[in-house]
């Protein structure tokens, strides 16, 4: 049944739905490298079978735990490994135990999940024009022990610079923190992990999955001070990270090519993208500075749109039940330019 869903990325029920193989089904629900995982890590998840299904994960991740505080100038203390992004949020909330937690809106929809689930109360802060100004979070930012933010914001796509959010955070010396950077490896030069190491009650998170194109394998990372990282640790159920996705983790963060291969194709092909959207009548495309775009139907439902690109095998994200935005927005991913034509020619066709 064709419904809007918490998450993007349904390929599969989307290709059993409509009778297609999973690989015709064009993915824009999901941002999602569009390269496809590294080369480098098929290779070593083939070297790493048999074996790697014939043991116990090595939770202490050595080689793993080192490239990543190197690559991020942390220590040992601060890192925590986890089955991906989502997984680490929760996590994180249960170890701070915030009682009321500032959160801009619209947000990633696990948000206010995961702080419910932690017995919190989620204090929203709606976005006047989409747009997060860190000033005006002063109403709610006062009622509340710990704020949840997101840069680049999910689903806005704003890019906020660092110094200006470090500026705010340091304001705020006595809030808690969680600061989710899952899409901060298109703009490393904007990450506070550095920054915030020592920051008590802080906690920064990474995703893995969506730059390296391995969603299928669930891990991500998060860093924060010791306190709250040993917390975080002590909260977390054994053997958090299969073999598998350690392997492919390491090999990911080793293929240096890749990375720079990924910005370089990614800052034309948004330009593109969005050059494109916006070149049509009928669309207002917001600004923004991550792997997707969220644009807003001037005459059109997105829900009826998205439905017609569906049967052309062509998957967007709704928004019409995404508290903040509402049925007249869409997002879509950045791919590639003909990835790119095939949706743009469908769009032509269904608008």
């Amino acid at each position: 049944m064709f419904s809007e869903t918490i998450h993007g990325g349904r390929l599969h029920a989307a290709a059993r739905e409509l009778s297609l193989e999973p690989g015709s089904v064009l993915d824009f629900s999901a941002n999602l490298n569009p390269m496809g995982p590294p080369a480098s890590v098929l290779a070593a998840l083939g070297g790493a079978l048999p074996g790697a299904l014939a043991a116990y994960p090595d939770v202490e991740a050595p080689a793993l735990r080192r490239q990543l505080c190197l690559g991020h100038g942390a220590q040992d203390r601060h890192l925590v490994l986890g089955n991906g992004g989502a997984a680490l949020l929760f996590l994180a909330l249960r170890a701070l135990a915030p009682a009321r937690v500032l959160l801009p809106e619209p947000c990633f929809r696990e948000q206010p999940r995961a702080i419910r689930g932690a017995g919190a109360e989620a204090v929203s802060h709606p976005l006047a024009d989409l747009r997060l100004d860190l000033a005006a979070l002063a109403p709610e930012q006062r009622r509340c022990d710990a704020a949840l933010l997101t840069n680049p914001h999910n689903p806005t796509g704003q890019l906020l610079p660092a110094q200006a959010l470090l500026d705010w955070v340091q304001a705020h010396p006595g809030l808690a923190l969680i600061l989710d950077e899952a899409f901060m490896d298109y703009h490393p030069e904007e990450s506070l992990v550095q920054a915030l190491l020592e920051r008590p009650k802080t906690v920064i998170l990474r995703s893995l999955t969506k730059f390296y194109g391995m969603p299928g394998l669930r891990v991500g990372y998060g860093f924060a001070d010791p306190a709250t990282a040993g917390r975080m640790r002590e909260l977390q159920e054994a053997w958090p990270v299969g073999q598998l996705e350690l392997v492919a983790a390491q090999a990911a963060l080793e293929d240096t090519a890749y990375a720079s291969a990924t910005r370089t194709a990614f800052q034309a092909d948004a330009a593109r993208f969005r050059a494109a959207l916006a070149g049509r009548s009928g669309i207002q495309v917001l600004p923004g500075a991550a792997p997707f775009v969220l644009i807003r139907l001037l005459r059109s439902s997105g829900t009826a749109l998205a439905g017609r690109l569906r049967q052309r095998g062509l998957l967007v994200r709704m928004c019409a039940q995404w508290p903040g935005l509402g049925d007249a927005y869409l997002r879509l991913a950045v791919r590639g330019p003909g990835d790119q034509d095939r949706l743009l020619e469908a769009m032509d066709g269904c608008l």
